[in-house]
């Protein structure tokens, strides 16, 4: 029985084989893109899951209330950690996270040193498989642990334990052994870092800060090996809080948390926390693609719902003869569901493949993200195609079978019964088509028109023609502004402590009974001038104005917003409870987060030379890579042991039109599939319709009726089903537009009408040219031919 199930079924697609190949390839890519959402949501689901004990640890993470609102910090102060490893013994082990932007130097050659200072127990707290070298050696200061990678980078082999390595600290060379090589961790990983050293180490690096420094913060880990002595050591730490408190009046903290490591690095995307550790991918980033694939599925499916209704009306005396030798209806429902499961099967072998090619198109698009396809030894996935096999069978078979199989065998034989036209389930179906690969094509001509929207956007400063370098102090800024000056290239070089799109710090300010926290940068002169930034009242600071060093300020127009101010040159503010500051100019409002973020009220004060730690140059755009390439010569000379560490300042825009014009081509890729299945299913429709209205349009032309009448009486439904699917793909587009990119940016330009009525025109148009041709040639067909046959 089978085997004649078999043949029959290889009979019927070899009568149908343009349909079933449709079909096939319409299934498989469809199969491809649930794989590549498939491996996407694992990335997302194995984070931080190698680590052996990561059920029991646990981030020491601080919660401040400012003005009424709590938020959570992924630090705690820096003598937290012997502070809980010498007075809670249930904390069984204890470990401390900083980085580090220093370099390593082997012999004459410099390298990025991707550093990070822990305590002894790191390795044993977490999991890290060491090539060569034992993890307990990091209790020794003078060693260094670096990844396989790292240590080809370096030295060309991983087998380097027990050789020397140069840590360059600004001016300071730090000699290191390497202690131990481990493979370099999973990019699913919170911990990334390239080289790690004792945390002794840390204070060699950051000279001003001591062990006892509760104002500098640090990632701080726990492991509790006894569950049910988190709460009470939750009640512990709580007794910590004065200690910071007393030195932080302007940073309360309100409650020390013990933050589980399971799913931390998920929950820190999600509520933005402030650490030194990897997040998860955003969450629009693992949902979309399987929304997206699971629609681009169901379009498949429903594809072949229609195409197997249209197929099986050629198939029409072979079921009532079936049926008069005694099929029973269930034999012809599994015959029929066993047909469109073979298709499946077919569409899931090459849609195997497919997966591996979209994967790897997929990995092109994300630097920080690279996904790895492995079906053997992962059951879950073998369950997963399996459960894609069965859904696909099912979704797009059932309807055909039962329905199919529910004819009566007299009227078929009689030949009283005629498969064709089109019915409620039919015309649903199309419309849910067509109402997705709108919602597609809307997705992408709206992530399209964003990409140009914040191109154009105004941050408030000129970040097209500015680059930023890094020294070490006022001295090093003098000797190289010195250099750097000599090329007529460049408009004007200024110094800071601080700046836009680089670092800055956060602190409370009060008028009157109003307190608000704002943005603080420290600069030197020319600062305004060489960002770009707009001063729309008031003046900039005087050059070595003792002052305006000590009282002055420039704000934006946003923290005169947010204290409204109509006039606010010459307001008094306080800062920490006791320093007095007047503003003296406003500048244009400026987006110290670029677009990600809510635009946050700035304050600009003026330091001293001596603070300075960026070079900040001006330059003409088309000249730029010509200026840069002369600051790299120019620090190589002055700075020897040190990696040049000049950077374009649009490079901080960069990864924002990446994410979006990586999502223009996701969508448009869906679109094309979409829109070519929805084409696909529209021509099948129309031909059902076509072979029931056969009579009809002979009739009509008889009459009289011309080619466009006919025309009109075989489109006018199909037109009614476009417009609905045009109105629910519109409503859907504009949901799903406004809920990814709320989720990625705050600063974004969300769908139009035109954004509408080009998706509508496009989507018009292909499916008037998939069935423009079936539709002039059943018009203009000779009537004589049609009766007769009839």
């Amino acid at each position: 029985m089978i085997k004649n199930y078999l043949l029959i079924t290889l009979r019927s697609m070899m009568k149908n084989k343009l349909f079933i190949l449709i079909n096939v390839f319409g299934l498989a890519i469809g199969i491809g893109c649930c794989i590549v959402a498939y491996f996407n949501w694992e990335f997302d689901t194995i984070f931080n899951t190698h680590h052996v004990h990561a059920d029991k640890i646990y981030r020491v993470s601080q919660v401040r209330e400012f003005e009424g609102t709590e938020r959570l910090y992924g630090y705690t102060s820096l003598p937290m950690g012997p502070t809980v490893r010498q007075n809670i013994p249930d904390a069984e082990k204890v470990t401390r996270l900083n980085r580090s932007w220093s370099n390593f130097k082997v012999e004459d050659n410099l390298f990025p040193g991707g550093i990070a200072y822990v305590d002894p127990d790191f390795f044993e707290m977490f999991s890290f498989e060491f090539i060569h070298g034992q993890p307990a050696d990091l209790k020794d200061k003078s060693k260094v642990f670096l990844s396989d990678e790292q240590a080809k980078r370096l030295f060309g082999s991983t087998d380097v334990v027990g050789k020397q390595l140069t840590q360059v600290l600004g001016t300071e060379l730090k000699e290191f052994t390497v202690g131990g090589v481990f493979k370099k961790q999973p990019q699913s990983s919170s911990f990334r870092f390239q080289a790690y050293m004792h945390f002794d180490n840390f204070f060699d690096d950051a000279k001003d800060v001591k062990e006892t420094d509760w104002k500098t913060w640090t990632t701080m880990f726990v492991m509790i090996p006894n569950p049910t002595r988190v709460n009470a050591i939750h009640k512990q730490l709580q007794a910590y809080r004065e200690n910071n408190n007393k030195v932080r009046e302007d940073f309360i903290v309100t409650e020390y948390v013990l933050d589980p490591f399971v799913g931390m690095a998920q929950r820190d995307e999600i509520n933005d926390t402030w650490n030194e550790t990897w997040d998860a991918n955003p969450r629009s980033a693992v949902y979309a693609p399987t929304i997206m694939a699971v629609l681009v599925l169901l379009i498949a499916c429903f594809n072949m719902t229609n195409t197997s209704i249209a197929i099986s009306s050629r198939r029409l005396k072979e079921i009532g003869i079936r049926k008069v030798m005694g099929s029973m209806r269930a034999q012809l429902i599994v015959q029929f569901i066993g047909e469109t499961m073979f298709i499946c099967f077919l569409s899931l072998v090459i849609g195997l493949f497919l997966g591996e090619v979209l994967l790897n198109a997929w990995n092109s698009l994300w630097e920080e993200m690279k996904l790895t396809s492995h079906y053997i030894d992962n059951p879950g996935f073998v369950l997963f195609l399996v459960a894609v096999l069965l859904f696909t069978g099912l979704i797009a078979g059932s309807y055909p079978a039962f329905y199919i199989s529910s004819f009566e065998p007299v009227g078929i034989l009689k030949g009283k019964l005629k498969l064709g036209g089109t019915n409620l389930f039919t015309r649903v179906l199309l419309c849910l088509q067509y109402a997705i690969s709108l919602l597609a094509i809307v997705c992408s001509i709206a992530f399209y028109q964003n990409s140009k929207y914040q191109r154009d956007f105004d941050l408030g400063f000129n970040e097209e023609s500015v680059i930023i370098a890094y020294v070490e102090n006022g001295n090093e800024y003098e000797t190289y502004r010195n250099a750097l000056v000599q090329n007529k290239d460049i408009l004007s070089v200024a110094g800071s402590k601080h700046s836009i799109f680089s670092q800055r710090y956060k602190d409370p300010v009060k008028y009157e009974s109003k307190q608000f926290e704002v943005d603080i940068i420290d600069v030197g002169d020319d600062y305004l001038k060489t960002m770009g930034l707009t001063l729309t009242e008031g003046r900039d600071f005087q050059k070595d104005s003792e002052t305006d060093r000590k009282e002055s300020v420039i704000i934006t127009q946003k923290m005169a917003d947010i204290f409204k101010w109509e006039k606010p040159l010459g307001k008094e503010i306080l800062w920490h409870d006791t320093v007095k500051l007047y503003v003296v100019g406003v500048v244009k409002d400026v987006y110290t987060v670029g677009l990600w973020a809510q635009m946050e009220p700035m304050m600009i004060r003026y330091t001293n030379k001596e603070q300075y730690t960026h070079v900040i140059v001006n330059a003409p755009i088309e000249k730029l890579t010509a200026v840069n390439a002369f600051m790299e010569k120019e620090w190589k000379q002055i700075f020897p042991n040190r990696l040049y560490n000049g950077r374009y300042l649009y490079e901080e825009m960069k990864e924002a039109f990446t994410v979006n014009d990586n999502i223009v081509k996701m969508f448009i890729f869906l679109g094309i599939v979409a829109m070519i299945l929805s084409a696909t299913g529209l021509f099948t429709l129309v031909s059902l319709n076509i072979i029931k209205k056969m009579k009809e349009i002979g009739v009509r032309k008889v009459l009289g009726a011309s080619i466009v009448n006919i025309t009109r009486i075989i489109n006018t439904e199909f037109v009614i089903i476009l417009l609905i699917a045009s109105v629910l793909g519109c409503a859907l587009g504009y949901f799903m537009v406004d809920l990814l990119m709320g989720s990625i940016w705050d600063y974004y330009q969300s769908t139009t009408m035109i954004t509408f009525m080009v998706s509508i025109m496009v989507m018009f148009v292909i499916s008037a040219v998939a069935i423009g041709y079936k539709v002039f040639s059943a018009a203009s067909m000779n009537p004589v031919n049609t009766l007769r046959d009839e």
